[in-house]
């Protein structure tokens, strides 16, 4: 063979590996099914999106019935109970981190469910509308909520909610207080340390509005009024009816 068809023969199989490693190459990244996105349907309404993303496992009651629910590790929950499991509060932002991929429940193991944000926000036309999407798919679970009429806590569990780390179950001021609070004041001897009388208006008033107690030290006591209407989204007559029940059960266990 001469010279230069021998350098031919050797350009061209050369050339035959390099199209033989391309090719595996892009056969080894084309992504599986699995992988690829799943479809998007053409509505952004809440209804539809639920549909066609969470009826397989939520069933359409969404009530942890769907088809696909027998196939996963735990019991599906019942997207229907989200407010009354909350207080009465629709969780908005833990439902969106849900949804998102933000949250792992325990029901559906190492993240069963699939994580929407992702497929919500492929583009179309030129536009994202996951955002869109999120807000219609919260908004419709919202809506779909049983109207209840939750009765509100007691001023027992208010206490035990808000006070007892500090004042301790018995109101001595035996909790478990961090630094850099002191003792607190015992608050079964409010009546005693006021001529026998218990201070309604000012118990009150340290509840709706604080105010920095020597007891405390450098730290302030929460204003309980403003976590009431802030925290819990508590109207005015929510907030004056929480600090009334608190107030009475701590005028109910004072030291005779």
């Amino acid at each position: 063979m001469k010279s230069r068809d021998r350098s031919f023969y050797m350009a061209w199989q050369v050339l035959l590996v390099l199209m033989f490693a391309v090719a595996g190459a892009g056969k080894q990244t084309q992504p599986t099914a699995e992988e690829q996105f799943t479809p998007l349907i053409s509505s952004v309404k809440g209804p539809d999106l639920f549909r066609a993303y969470c009826a397989s496992c939520h069933g359409l009651d969404a009530k942890g019935t769907g088809p696909a629910a027998r196939a996963l590790k735990d019991e599906v929950p019942d997207l229907t109970v989200l407010t009354r499991n909350n207080r009465g509060q629709f969780p908005t932002l833990r439902v969106r981190q849900m949804i998102m991929g933000d949250q792992v429940v325990a029901a559906h193991g190492s993240r069963e469910m699939p994580i929407w944000g992702p497929i919500f926000h492929q583009i179309e036309e030129d536009r994202d509308f996951g955002n869109v999407r999120l807000a219609n798919l919260v908004k419709y679970l919202e809506s779909i909520q049983p109207v209840t009429t939750a009765s509100p806590p007691s001023g027992g569990e208010l206490y035990s909610q808000y006070c007892v780390a500090c004042h301790g179950s018995d109101l001595k001021g035996n909790g478990s207080f961090p630094a850099p609070y002191r003792v607190p004041p015992d608050l079964t001897t409010l009546s005693r340390r006021h001529g026998g009388k218990f201070p309604d208006s000012y118990v009150s008033e340290v509840l709706r509005n604080g105010m920095v107690l020597p007891a405390h030290g450098p730290a302030e006591m929460p204003v309980w009024g403003e976590e009431f209407r802030t925290g819990d989204r508590l109207d005015a007559t929510q907030v004056t009816a929480r600090i009334r029940d608190l107030t009475e059960y701590i005028r109910s266990l004072q030291a005779k």
